[in-house]
């Protein structure tokens, strides 16, 4: 718990400089800013961890936005100049990019479908920036699935889902928004699921606040032929796996 210390002390040094006429801002005025850069800091960290390539550019995109809002916001408060940028005008307009984004052909996401032979699994991969993903409910064929979601809302329901009689792999992972798992009664599940800060429901398992993390697994799990392991990790909003009886 070091941080927090550092934190108190930060503070302290930032109302003393002010009180003595040093600086003309309080440490108030700075936490926004500077949380933005942070998170924006970070997240942009955790790609360049991954490597991924071009399978990240939307979110590399997305996160150097906010690190510039964030040092745009940061530079008139320590006294450097910035130009004026006409909110009334780009906030408008960015409405109506991400709407007519959306109404285009294929949205705002782009989906990406790896089929691999030699007794390998098949896999779908998509990725969205601003939207919702729906699959189900009726019939389709469950197979391997990695999902990404910038801000909006993922629903899956795989109740009249025909499963293969194999191990399936689920994986779900967001920013802002829901993410919500409908299972058939009696499917055996492996789950793990994290969540920045907001609230998780896996079957008769509930947490909500911050950091939260909640990993099950079926007792018959291992032995079972139809199977299907669900990692689902969002940053901000909720998490919901539920078995509908």
């Amino acid at each position: 718990m070091k941080s927090f210390p550092i934190i108190l002390i930060g503070f302290g040094v930032g109302f003393l400089l002010y009180n003595l006429r040093l600086v003309s801002f309080t440490p108030w005025q700075l936490v926004w800013p500077l949380l933005i850069i942070w998170l924006a800091a970070s997240q942009l960290a955790q790609i360049k961890k991954r490597q991924r390539g071009g399978e990240d550019s939307w979110e590399i995109a997305l996160w150097l936005i906010v690190l510039t809002v964030g040092v745009y916001l940061l530079l008139p408060i320590i006294g450097v100049s910035a130009p004026a940028i006409p909110w009334t005008v780009v906030w408008p307009l960015a409405l109506i990019v991400i709407g007519v984004r959306i109404l285009l052909p294929g949205g705002c996401s782009f989906v990406r479908v790896n089929l691999r032979s030699g007794g390998r699994k098949r896999g779908e991969y998509k990725s969205s920036l601003v939207g919702e993903f729906n699959r189900g409910p009726g019939n389709w064929v469950m197979d391997d699935m990695e999902i990404r979601q910038g801000i909006g809302v993922v629903n899956l329901d795989l109740t009249q889902a025909i499963v293969p009689d194999r191990e399936t792999h689920i994986r779900v992972i967001g920013y802002i928004g829901e993410a919500n798992i409908y299972l058939p009664p009696g499917l055996p599940i492996k789950a793990e699921c994290s969540l920045s800060l907001g609230e998780i429901t896996v079957l008769d398992q509930n947490e909500s606040g911050s950091h939260r993390y909640i990993k099950i697994q079926s007792p018959d799990y291992e032995t079972a032929t139809q199977k299907v392991n669900i990692q689902a990790h969002w940053k901000i909003g909720e998490v919901n796996i539920r078995q509908i009886r």
